[in-house]
């Protein structure tokens, strides 16, 4: 009798696999920072904004007032800022499933990935809505104290 092999499919190295779970995971921390912002938006103070760094920038240069009604704004739209837990929950257990899938299929993994990023794109959105309506609220003079606090206010991004 003669013995027949089938042939093996490529695996794929395990290196590549760990750079996937390394940027998943420093992927869904985004999703969780900017998610953990917008949770904390009731608790924002003035001059004391700790949103996601382009909202608090913008935000922090308002005068006074506006601030206020701001962060009026985004306690009242805190559930439209708060990730669905249980489909970031799915997301993970679906990259994981890609990960492990025999044979490894890319395109799955990005797949979740691309769902990741349409998550983190509608957060920011609401979050750069909110910033927009606020700004349409603003006098003339307003929005010129505002453009001159924003001139003045170059701090260097945070470090990380």
């Amino acid at each position: 009798m003669s013995e027949q092999t089938t042939p093996q499919a490529k695996k794929t190295p395990r290196w590549i696999k760990v750079a996937l779970i390394v940027s998943v995971a420093a992927n869904l921390g985004v999703a969780g920072v900017i998610g953990g912002a917008a949770l904390r938006a009731p608790e924002i103070k003035r001059n004391n904004l700790n949103g996601p760094e382009g909202v608090a920038m913008l935000a922090r240069a308002m005068p006074a007032e506006h601030q206020r009604e701001l962060r009026e704004g985004l306690r009242d739209r805190r559930e439209e800022f708060r990730p669905d837990r249980q489909e970031l929950g799915s997301l993970r257990a679906r990259f994981i499933e890609a990960l492990k899938a025999d044979p490894f299929e890319i395109e799955a993994v990005q797949d979740v990935l691309a769902e990741q990023r349409a998550m983190i794109f509608e957060l920011t959105t609401a979050g750069d809505n909110t910033v927009i309506a606020q700004i349409e609220k603003m006098s003339p003079q307003d929005r010129e104290n505002y453009i001159l606090r924003l001139l003045k206010d170059k701090r260097p991004p945070p470090r990380h």
